[in-house]
């Protein structure tokens, strides 16, 4: 199965009068509506036409990944009462387990993506808060038959984090076709970061959203350079998914 969203198709918020731009492949829940699967409950991709900041709020449970595409910004939480800063390239994980408050400055010209995942509520709601900063230095690099692959999280990774079962990639293509692999018992969620092309012969452009699942593999054909942003994630749980 292939779903395609065209950022067209996704939900857009402005933010702080305009400062803020964000669409959302996979918003919140609303009147009865979810959209949340798999381990993914929620991700949005913000672009800063103005430097702003979300103020104080709170999360529990979940586990919170921010990735910094461009720009950067700072962060400060009620674990460590400190403001500390995220550079292009880098990503925080936040734990939020039984409750932290927080809060965001996001810098005029950043870009980036912030993912909620659900980790088990059952589990995460008896631990403590906690975050981690990560830079480009801690991640892996690898190029492959054309294609330059950062991996966050996966199987080259040290990085620690409380969501079973997920990798999380980005990955250039160059010009070309190329069979991506999978497991038939994941989802792959995938972003288009730049370029176009198609994937499994469904065309894609800049911040189309695609989700695969039940096949063994996927084919890329990038019409010139393609960059992708891919989770891999279990296509069930073996817990019960959160509902808000």
């Amino acid at each position: 199965m292939l779903l395609h969203k065209s950022k067209s198709d996704q939900q857009i918020q402005h933010l702080f009068n305009n400062s803020f731009t964000e669409n959302k492949p996979i918003p919140f829940p609303e009147h009865n509506k979810h959209y949340a699967y798999s381990s993914l409950f929620y991700w949005a991709h913000l672009v800063a036409h103005e430097s702003a900041e979300f103020p104080l709020h709170g999360h529990k449970g979940f586990e919170i990944m921010t990735f910094v595409l461009k720009g950067s910004l700072e962060h400060f939480d009620t674990a460590t009462n400190v403001w500390t800063p995220i550079k292009q390239g880098g990503f925080q994980i936040i734990q939020a387990g039984s409750g932290v408050m927080h809060s965001e400055r996001i810098v005029k010209g950043s870009e980036v993506f912030q993912i909620w995942f659900d980790p088990d509520f059952s589990k995460t709601l008896k631990t403590d808060p906690s975050y981690q900063d990560y830079t480009e230095d801690n991640l892996s690099i690898d190029n492959a038959e054309n294609v330059k692959a950062i991996e966050y999280i996966g199987t080259k990774s040290d990085i620690e984090h409380q969501t079973a079962d997920i990798s999380i990639r980005r990955e250039f293509f160059q010009k070309g076709t190329y069979t991506k692999k999978t497991g038939i018992s994941y989802v792959y969620s995938i972003y288009v970061m730049e370029g176009e092309g198609s994937i499994n012969k469904k065309s894609v452009v800049q911040d189309d959203f695609v989700v695969i699942d039940d096949t063994s593999s996927f084919v890329v054909d990038a019409k010139d350079e393609l960059e992708l942003f891919i989770i891999k994630s279990p296509k069930v749980l073996p817990y019960p998914r959160v509902k808000i």
